[in-house]
């Protein structure tokens, strides 16, 4: 690109910065006004209280327990998905098609899957479920799909060469190289189901955010302060652990 054209280039992302920041009302004045509420807030938080620990570390389980059995389904799932997805590895009828669907599904988030699956089998953590695994089955497919479509074509014509079948030639040249991306993509989905179940409790899908919300609702400050420090905890220990896993994949 010439030297005109990154400098029209850069005027485009310029105006379309200073075009959206007057639309959504960015103003520092009105941000500055809110400090002494929002530190208002903060002290009303101070100090937590200890007696809803239980309900915290109660709380952090089922999130956790959400985020696994939510994670570990839509893994399962987004693997046909992902070859049907995959421009290589399908038909072009199948690979239109199935890309089409995951872009429908990825686009809705997983708080508005709670909501609906909600309204279908009721309040509970099983809705959380639900939401986790059909928005983390879509994402999970798409990053499944481009890692199949980059695979190096030299071992699985190697396998090929000798004759092997179709399983096998899966078995040997294509999943030895997909495994540890396919590892990677899942645990980090994980780390970040972990968020998502914590916030799907606003919305009576069980996990930590329930309490959040319900503490918040009654106006109970250092409960809520209880709970956020536990979730803060459990998202720092998880990325910590999800981090040194996907390291060891690489």
């Amino acid at each position: 690109m010439t030297r005109s054209g990154r400098a029209f280039a850069g005027l485009v992302v310029l105006a379309a910065f200073l075009w959206s920041a007057w639309a959504t009302e960015v103003s520092a004045r009105r941000l500055v006004e809110g400090v002494p509420f929002m530190l208002d807030f903060l002290r009303r938080m101070a100090p937590p209280d200890p007696s809803v620990l239980g309900n915290a570390v109660t709380g952090a389980m089922q999130t956790i327990e959400i985020a696994v059995v939510g994670t570990m389904t839509a893994a399962l799932l987004a693997l046909p998905l992902g070859f049907a997805a995959a421009r290589n590895a399908a038909p072009p009828w199948l690979f239109y098609g199935a890309r089409s669907v995951l872009n429908v599904f990825r686009a809705i988030d997983t708080l508005v899957y709670a909501l609906l699956f909600v309204a279908a089998v009721g309040l509970g953590p099983f809705p959380g479920v639900l939401a986790v695994i059909v928005y983390t089955a879509t994402v999970l497919a798409k990053l499944y799909s481009e890692a199949i479509e980059a695979i190096d074509p030299g071992p699985v014509e190697a396998v090929k060469s000798t004759g092997a079948t179709r399983l096998s030639t899966l078995r040997w040249g294509v999943f030895p190289q997909l495994a540890p991306q396919f590892l990677s993509f899942t645990l980090y989905r994980f780390e970040t189901n972990i968020r998502a179940a914590a916030i799907l409790g606003f919305v009576g899908a069980g996990g930590i955010g329930f309490y959040i919300q319900t503490y918040l609702r009654l106006l109970n400050y250092p409960a809520a302060s209880t709970v956020l420090l536990v979730l803060v905890l459990l998202v720092m220990v998880v990325d910590w652990g999800s981090s040194r896993l996907r390291a060891k994949l690489v």
